[in-house]
């Protein structure tokens, strides 16, 4: 069989264009499994990482996902739970609109949106709160001081991809999904995910100039501040708490609770941790979510969204429960190879890692596109895949992970994750 190598590539603008909700999910092609290390063994686990489906009309995306990332989750200090397959499928608005009347709240505790690898994110409580009948963070406390989730649990997440497991196996976010994210603060942060609202959520890095492309990549820095309190009466809106918190030090110091926090005009992000910019993905612009991180790259918060959603949000959307929705007749799907997508687009990508060149071998010789994309979001490369067989030359890009995106006219094919070494 002659291959066939593709020596003259699209012309193409370094501006992505806009349809992100449906191809930044990492679909999973290859056949990747979940796995994790428990502190004792490693488990191969017989469901799939990454997303499995993406499907879409003209107004709505659905993505069903067992909520496992590709990589080797775990171990966990002090965490006995293991991760297994959820059986999610969300739904997300293609055209997320502004909430103009009272917004809805984010969940203190469980999925508050989705990261694009299909593992939730969940919001920044641990289900504890001060209970002044014992001096303790429990289940069971009065529901006014609530316990950060980072601070009381973050010794318990994986160094893989800081995230770990709760009692029900789901593995999810806290914050800073280090594996979908590059932290070198040279280029604009990839899309991370998306908010059940529907709008993106990107990593730490954006432009200093919200709506200017061409100005300097910068870290994003909260909004929010350690309040300067010694006891904990009111709530940052300036109200009386209804229930008295511990006083501040000892085993309860500034930042252990969620309201130690409040929101200033200090830094670069709203009070719902996001704002209006433009990037890589929106060259026109788009409201954006940010993870927040401190100058050594380490959580910050509010970590991933605040409060409250800045974009419309259905009602069934908001968890826990999450990720029980239904993918109606009638839209397009695009679905992982595992899951019996059309045998016209059976993929095999190698060699990964890469050096000089990568190799698409489909059974289906007609004519569809692709493009490569960096971390943030940026076209590299696009052409067309002219055969059965055909090498993309990777000799010009530099050392470092990109996606490869196979299209069939509008109809998104597979995206799977390249290494380029």
């Amino acid at each position: 069989m002659k291959y066939i190598l593709l020596s003259s590539l699209l012309s193409i603008s370094l501006i992505a264009q806009s349809q992100s909700e449906i191809d930044s999910w990492m679909l999973n092609t290859t056949g990747t499994l979940g796995s994790y290390d428990d502190g004792s063994s490693t488990t191969t686990m017989t469901d799939s990482a990454d997303v499995l489906q993406v499907c879409y009309s003209s107004s709505t995306v659905y993505i069903r996902a067992e909520g496992l990332p590709a990589y080797q989750a775990g171990p966990w200090a002090g965490n006995p739970n293991v991760p297994s397959a959820q059986g999610y499928t969300f739904m997300f608005p293609r055209t997320p609109q502004q909430e103009s009347g009272t917004k809805t709240g984010t969940p203190i505790v469980g999925p508050e949106a989705v990261a694009v690898n299909g593992v939730v994110m969940y919001g920044y409580g641990d289900g504890k709160s001060y209970n002044p009948m014992n001096s303790m963070n429990e289940p069971m406390g009065a529901g006014v001081w609530n316990s950060d989730a980072w601070l009381s649990e973050g010794s318990s997440m994986d160094a893989t991809g800081a995230g770990h497991p709760d009692m029900n196996g789901n593995y999810h976010y806290h914050a800073t999904p280090i594996q979908l994210y590059s932290d070198a603060g040279t280029a604009h942060s990839p899309i991370v995910g998306f908010a059940f609202d529907g709008f993106p959520i990107y990593g730490p890095f954006g432009y200093t100039s919200p709506m200017d492309n061409s100005s300097a990549i910068k870290r994003m820095v909260s909004g929010y501040e350690l309040r300067s309190i010694t006891t904990r009466t009111t709530l940052p809106d300036g109200s009386t708490a209804s229930s008295a918190g511990p006083t501040v030090g000892g085993g309860f110091p500034l930042g252990t609770y969620i309201e130690d926090y409040k929101h200033l005009l200090n830094g670069d992000l709203d009070a719902y941790n996001g704002r209006s910019c433009v990037t890589p993905e929106y060259p026109t612009g788009t409201y954006a979510y940010f993870i927040t991180t401190d100058v050594s790259g380490n959580p910050a918060f509010p970590y991933i969204l605040a409060g409250e959603y800045y974009g419309e949000v259905a009602a069934s959307d908001v968890g826990p429960p999450a990720g029980n929705q239904t993918i109606p007749g009638g839209v397009t799907c695009a679905t992982s190879s595992v899951q019996g997508v059309s045998i016209d687009y059976l993929l095999a990508v190698f060699p990964n890692p890469a050096t000089d060149r990568l190799r698409v071998v489909r059974l289906n010789s007609a004519a569809i596109d692709f493009k490569m994309t960096d971390l943030a979001g940026k076209v590299v490369k696009a052409g067309a895949l002219l055969s059965n067989e055909t090498d993309i030359p990777l000799d010009e890009l530099t050392t470092g992970f990109y996606f490869l995106n196979v299209r069939d006219g509008d109809r998104l094919v597979a995206t799977t994750k390249i290494i380029v070494q």
